[in-house]
């Protein structure tokens, strides 16, 4: 029988933040986590069309802030895939706009504002639950607080060359631990509410980042969206689920052009195309032992503020390996090179100083930017 999916998106969660809440670590106790995928875009709308096409910005169309409406009618769209394949499809999102409609016969559009979402998603699930007909169900949630208080404390306070906040790193991370405690909260009420059901041992959850959120670690951009460091780009994946393998994690470097053929494999579904990720739903079952990291990843944006804004499409991109990262900043023409692993908070440039790494990278980068 194929399991349920529950896919959760924490909206705007840190990779190094993830064990401040008790919550949320108790839940890494059970199943996979996976703490180094790179997003192929630093906000929602452009990551969540590559998480769940496969495809990267320029092929599915959706490659920037005013392109969330953009997503090619042949591009294959995982929630449509699932319901042609027997599944019962919905989603809650903050906007119904945010995604494609295309797979879903329930949407459902929450006020992050005024509606608390550990009450209105379990809601939804259990509904879900009732009305599927014994048919397998695919339910995608957004859970937004971080972005809520992000709005609130950061976006309608500070324009984004304002000096207060890149000043105040210690308040703005405190502010975001205290948000981050209570997605660990909502994260447990969802996992809560399948075991009330009785269906988890037929339901997989994942919970996941779309991206990370600054907290002032770079002038220009006051929270994601500006650049592609490790804060903002480097996100996790946790696979909760009866056939998932237990308290195990990794770091090894993914992308998330890969979760959408894990998914497919991890639903017994396959499709009739050429995919440019690959499947590590092997590891987490257990079939294999060593997850194979990728030798590079890929990530760009545009901005809607700050030093560079591009909101019709990218001029901000990365490469990373599982040791270095090359940005490329296309307006001003500037490189910077970080190596990862004797300085994993990127604070001194290496441009010009490695100059094997460092060709080896650019080669790389512009055959895809130029693709």
């Amino acid at each position: 029988m194929k399991p349920n999916i529950i896919f959760v998106l924490l909206d705007g969660s840190r990779f190094d933040r993830i064990q401040t809440s008790k919550e949320f670590s108790s839940l890494l106790n059970e199943g996979t986590l996976l703490n180094n995928v790179s997003t192929a875009i630093p906000y929602t709308f452009g990551s969540l069309n590559v998480i769940l096409t496969g495809h990267f910005g320029k092929e599915n169309g959706v490659d920037g802030y005013y392109h969330v409406s953009g997503l090619k009618n042949d591009i294959p769209f995982l929630p449509e895939i699932l319901k042609n394949n027997g599944y019962y499809t919905a989603r809650g999102l903050i906007n119904d706009k945010i995604l494609s409609s295309r797979g879903f016969d329930i949407r459902k559009q929450f006020n992050e504002y005024d509606e608390n979402l550990n009450i209105r998603h379990p809601e939804l699930i259990k509904e879900i639950f009732s009305n599927s007909d014994n048919k397998p169900f695919f339910i995608f949630l957004q859970y937004t607080r971080i972005h809520t208080v992000t709005v609130t404390e950061v976006l309608k306070k500070y324009e984004w060359d304002d000096k207060k906040f890149y000043e105040n790193k210690k308040e703005n991370l405190k502010i975001y631990d205290e948000v981050f405690n209570e997605t660990g909260v909502y994260a447990k009420t969802i996992k809560d509410t399948v075991d009330e059901l009785g269906i988890s041992e037929n339901t997989v959850i994942i919970f996941f980042a779309d991206h990370g959120t600054g907290i002032g670690e770079r002038f220009g951009e006051r929270n994601y969206g500006s650049f592609t460091y490790e804060e903002t780009i480097r996100t996790f994946y946790h696979f909760i689920g009866n056939e998932i393998k237990q308290n195990a994690s990794s770091n090894s470097l993914l992308s998330t052009i890969d979760i959408f053929p894990t998914i497919l494999e991890l639903c017994e579904v396959q499709i009739d195309q050429n995919l440019l990720g690959k499947s590590f739903a092997k590891y987490l079952k257990n079939d294999i032992t060593q997850l194979k990291e990728r030798e590079f990843t890929f990530s760009e944006t545009g901005a809607l503020h700050g030093p560079y804004p591009s909101p019709e499409g990218p001029n901000v991109f990365c490469i990373k390996s599982s040791t270095h990262k090359l940005i490329f900043l296309k307006d001003v023409n500037e490189w910077e090179l970080y190596d990862l692993t004797n300085d994993p908070c990127e604070t001194k440039n290496l441009h010009g100083k490695n100059d094997i790494i460092e060709t080896k990278l650019k080669s790389e980068l512009l055959s895809w930017i130029n693709r």
